[in-house]
């Protein structure tokens, strides 16, 4: 490194946005009020494939601002039925349990790979019913973004009505899913997004 470079100061690395601010932003509030539907508030009549993909599009609109691409596509729901993580549709029609298995793929990939979102499904299978499975995940994945981004409030305990290292590996997965959500949505507040994206064009 040369002698003559710049020094870094105290200023250089003092933070300009506290997360007492982002947490105060409406951003951040879309995001602690965040309800994912139950089992039984999932569609009880069966959708085309079109359907299933503006079902899925609605619930997660509130998390759009900090996910990159399409929640699910055509070509997306195809492959994860050739892939076995959801049922075959019946002459083209989805009935609730395929629609909640989507919705939990959706939430997962935006962490996991694909082939581990199988292995957990594969031991949810041998565990837990698809509703208790899926009202788990919906009930911890509120939880967490309600202490994430709340002012002063403490992470609810597990919802399991028993703690088990399956119940563990979820939860974890859910923590991962809200502590991206909490990084991309601090880095659009504070305008990292357009630095990088100015940055990019000067050099063009």
């Amino acid at each position: 490194m040369a002698n003559d470079s710049k020094r870094i100061t105290r200023e250089d690395v003092a933070p300009t946005v506290l997360p007492d601010d982002y947490l105060s932003s409406e951003i951040a509030h879309s995001f602690s009020v965040f309800h994912m539907p139950r089992y039984d508030e999932l569609p009880s009549v069966e959708l085309y494939r079109d359907q299933v993909i503006a079902f899925v599009e609605q619930v997660f609109r509130p998390l759009d601002a900090c996910i990159e691409g399409d929640w699910l596509t055509p070509s997306m729901v195809n492959n994860y039925v050739k892939l076995g993580l959801v049922a075959p549709p019946k002459k083209r029609l989805y009935g609730r349990e395929q629609v909640a298995r989507l919705v939990v793929v959706c939430l997962f990939k935006q962490v996991l790979s694909i082939s581990d979102i199988s292995r957990l499904f594969r031991i949810q299978k041998m565990t837990y019913l698809t509703e208790v499975a899926y009202n788990y995940v919906s009930t911890e994945l509120d939880h967490a973004l309600h202490a994430a981004f709340t002012l002063d409030e403490e992470a609810a305990p597990d919802s399991a009505s028993m703690v088990t290292r399956e119940s563990l590996l979820v939860r974890n997965a859910v923590t991962a899913f809200v502590s991206k959500l909490y990084l991309l949505g601090y880095l659009r507040f504070i305008g990292y997004e357009e630095e990088a994206e100015a940055a990019s064009d000067k050099t063009r």
